[in-house]
């Protein structure tokens, strides 16, 4: 995606940035704040998301609080499936997080700024959010398509 985009918010035309980084940090700052959600550093993380998303609003950020912390505690227990968990956590935060940076540009090149820090900070952490693991498994005359996220097939029934 390029260029810009004209919606209407709250009676006034607004134009949304759609280029370059700031078309994906939603989803770089997302895959970044839960895995930040399983380290040492995570009470300043949470700290600086929540005002981030508050924006000078207690409420707001008060809101944003309480949702990192339901959503800490589900990534903790997890169970047997951490790993759906973290991706479904990623997803969901990255609309959050985009929904902000699309109609607040200096939201935008702030978060995109705490994206980079953190990577340079915890490189480790930082592959572990840029890793995607997918397994397929075929046979007979199957075929697989892999996709980020729910995917839903139908077979039509032969004639």
């Amino acid at each position: 995606m390029h260029g810009t985009c004209h919606c209407r918010v709250q009676g006034e035309e607004t134009a949304l940035d759609v280029s370059g980084e700031l078309a994906t940090v939603g989803m770089a700052g997302a895959s970044a704040l839960v895995t930040a959600m399983t380290t040492d550093g995570w009470g300043g993380i949470r700290s600086w998301f929540g005002r981030w998303f508050g924006r000078g609003h207690a409420e707001a950020e008060e809101q944003c609080l309480v949702r990192l912390d339901r959503d800490r505690t589900a990534l903790a227990d997890g169970g047997g499936d951490a790993a759906a968990t973290s991706a479904t956590l990623v997803n969901a935060w990255a609309v959050r997080l985009q929904d902000l940076v699309d109609m607040d540009r200096t939201a935008g090149e702030e978060l995109l700024e705490w994206v980079r820090q953190w990577q340079a900070d915890q490189p480790e952490a930082a592959r572990r959010a840029a890793a995607v693991n997918q397994k397929a498994k075929a046979s007979g005359h199957a075929r697989i398509t892999q996709v980020g996220g729910d995917q839903t097939n139908i077979r039509p029934e032969k004639a």
